[in-house]
């Protein structure tokens, strides 16, 4: 993978990237290389370090899952987004695709959904407040637009639960295209058409505030057909009247 192809900004402090679906945001138990792995060496080679090059992993994106993924590259900078997550001071918003049902309206109205979250095996349930292993999880979410077929969600996620906005619109009936393991009947290559789209957060040492944004993919594009070329403007508006 060419990383300089994706990266939407760099800085002594924090490396932000456009990540491609199907690469781990970091190892786990396979084989594969994950995309922090491969930023070390990158950077090392790039800048001929001689030494060992530190990646934070301040927050994580789902295998299949696209879009704007931040890695701190101090330990200072590490720990302080890692503070602003906790204390929910970072923005996150996602956009998906999922089939339309017969009540899916686009009205550009924000939707809470609180529920409580259980994880059993490798998926997320929502479930009741009896469950013990359950823990509470919220986002925001809107209808932008709507096709004969499809429909555009925008999300704001609030809390950071494993499979949360997948386990969501399992849960509204209306699973996120791809999506298999939560009930998509369709399939696409190595991805689910839920995408990071933006995040806001403090600059760790300087303070300002910064907004990283990542294309939108060509496979959401595609099936937006002819309404497509107002997308941006209206998420943008959306995302500025949010809650």
């Amino acid at each position: 993978m060419n990383i300089d192809e994706i990266i939407i900004y760099e800085d002594n402090h924090l490396i932000v990237l456009n990540k491609p679906a199907g690469s781990l945001s970091q190892g786990d138990s396979s084989d594969r290389i994950a995309l922090n792995e491969e930023v070390k060496e990158f950077i090392k080679r790039r800048d001929s370090k001689p030494g060992n090059v530190f990646i934070g992993i301040v927050h994580r994106l789902d295998l299949y899952v696209s879009g704007v993924l931040i890695y701190a590259k101090t330990s200072k900078g590490a720990a302080r987004l890692s503070d602003q997550i906790r204390k929910r001071k970072v923005s996150k918003f996602y956009i998906c695709m999922t089939e339309r049902s017969e009540v899916t309206v686009a009205d550009e109205t924000w939707h809470n959904h609180t529920h409580m979250y259980t994880r059993k095996g490798n998926k997320t349930y929502v479930t009741g407040p009896r469950d013990k292993s359950a823990q509470q999880g919220e986002l925001l979410f809107t209808t932008l637009i709507t096709t004969e077929k499809h429909a555009l969600h925008l999300v704001k996620l609030i809390t950071g639960r494993k499979h949360q906005i997948r386990a969501t619109f399992c849960e509204l009936g209306i699973p996120i295209l791809g999506d298999r393991l939560y009930g998509s009947r369709h399939s696409y290559p190595q991805m689910i058409l839920l995408h990071s789209l933006m995040a806001k957060c403090l600059h760790p040492t300087i303070k300002d505030e910064r907004v990283f944004t990542a294309t939108i993919p060509a496979e959401f594009i595609s099936l937006l057909g002819d309404v497509r070329k107002d997308t941006h403007s209206l998420i943008s508006n959306c995302i500025d009247n949010c809650p």
